[in-house]
């Protein structure tokens, strides 16, 4: 089920007594859990009717879910990261697992258990099988553009200061999705803009962290304009930032891509939009690079995009040091635009 569909069990009372949370938004994995302790534990119970645990054995878990709860219908455990559901072998896995599986033919109805993953649980994994087969999984997926606008105002609300969907796509496209980043970007604008009421994307220009998609797209636009070296001060913002060069590199290789497929669509007539759609870009990134691709030589890129996965994999293969791969290629980009005569349009 989806988080909304969480919700919705959440807001109705009927409860599964177990749960997987599973997914990459680990902000609404935080608020799904703390809807959960409101909904279910009374207000300075909470200490008595709630564990918490991590590096747990199957006794454990079902010990503390057997557990009756205190002056409360339900109580709640947490399991976080069990290692049964993680990559790789565990400690007594099989065992493990079917001490787990056997308790969960008929767990208590007086708790809910909750196996909370960061990120995503094995699904090669028996006991993740049989989670998800019996409907527990809950997944939380990062938010599109309309549910980020819907987040972004509510969030606002109190401050009375609404933001436009202009405005929260190129949030989402300068900043990233993960909600734990933006919820931080969020308060920033919020402070930056004083008494104003409206947020406009002049401010988040003028406030937001860029993200390594932002970022090497202005690094690209440097590199397409000739200017090596403001691309290489951007290059040395993004490793002093904490990006690795394999990183910066893997991400130019999939901006190549999108490029490439956006000259090739536009020299034969085809739209930005359809590309977009093929390639899952997000609608933000999929103009600005449109902008970019009518400005270059569609075989040129398709020629460096092939050179560019050539030179990833040498890299990730050990055959090329990573920096200096990634500095020969930059200046393979200046000198494809100067062979193929480009120019730059912004």
């Amino acid at each position: 089920m989806t988080w909304k569909e969480f919700y919705v069990q959440l807001k109705s009372g009927a409860l599964e007594s177990v749960y997987l949370f599973s997914g990459p938004e680990e902000y609404l994995k935080r608020e799904a859990l703390g809807a959960l302790r409101r909904a279910l534990l009374p207000e300075g119970l909470e200490q008595l009717n709630e564990t918490v645990l991590e590096g747990a054995t199957a006794a454990q878990i079902v010990e503390a879910a057997e557990t009756l709860p205190f002056m409360a219908e339900r109580r709640i455990v947490e399991v976080r990261d069990w290692a049964p559901l993680l990559s790789g072998k565990a400690r007594d896995e099989e065992s493990e697992t079917a001490r787990v599986l056997d308790w969960m033919k008929d767990p208590p109805k007086s708790c809910v258990t909750v196996f909370a993953m960061r990120g995503e649980a094995d699904g090669r994994k028996k006991l993740t099988q049989a989670l998800k087969k019996r409907g527990a999984e809950v997944r939380f997926e990062p938010l599109s553009d309309a549910e980020l606008l819907r987040w972004a105002n509510a969030r606002l609300k109190p401050l009375k200061k609404p933001i436009s969907q202009q405005a929260v796509s190129h949030l989402a496209f300068t900043a990233g999705r993960d909600l734990t980043r933006l919820s931080g970007e969020v308060d920033k604008l919020a402070d930056y803009t004083g008494g104003r009421a409206e947020i406009m994307v002049e401010d988040l220009e003028a406030v937001l962290s860029p993200s390594l998609e932002f970022s090497v797209f202005v690094m690209l636009d440097f590199l397409f304009a000739g200017d090596l070296a403001r691309a290489e001060r951007s290059l040395q913002t993004l490793l002093m930032g904490g990006q690795t060069c394999v990183g910066v590199f893997s991400m130019v290789v999939r901006q190549l891509r999108m490029l490439a497929h956006l000259a090739l669509a536009q020299r034969g007539g085809g739209s930005a939009e359809s590309v977009e759609k093929a390639l899952k870009l997000h609608p933000y990134a999929a103009k600005r690079a449109a902008r970019q691709a009518r400005t270059l030589d569609a075989e040129a890129l398709l020629a460096l995009y092939r050179q560019s996965v050539e030179a990833d994999q040498s890299i990730k293969s050990g055959r090329l040091r990573d920096r200096e791969a990634l500095q020969l290629f930059m200046l393979k980009i200046v000198e494809m635009r100067k062979t193929a005569g480009t120019s730059r349009g912004r």
